[in-house]
């Protein structure tokens, strides 16, 4: 039960969006630093080049793709 559990949600505008959830790590930790981590890395987008994006939401992926700029 120690998996990382990878959903694959959608492809946006050539980035795989995924959402990735350990339940057993968000479960078990008290802290709320923990979970606040953890959950703004929930969701993760990969390009074809291998560059990786991290959200709390998918609609955080599809905005940081379309809004570069906004997200240094």
């Amino acid at each position: 039960m120690d998996d990382l559990i990878i959903f694959m949600i959608e492809n946006y505008k050539g980035w795989d969006i995924t959402l990735n959830w350990d339940e057993k790590i968000y479960l078990n930790k008290d802290s709320a630093k923990t979970k606040f981590y953890n959950q703004k890395e929930k969701w993760e987008g990969v390009n074809l080049d291998g560059n990786r994006i991290y959200g709390s939401s998918l609609k955080e992926i599809r905005h940081i793709i379309d809004y570069p700029g906004l997200h240094n």
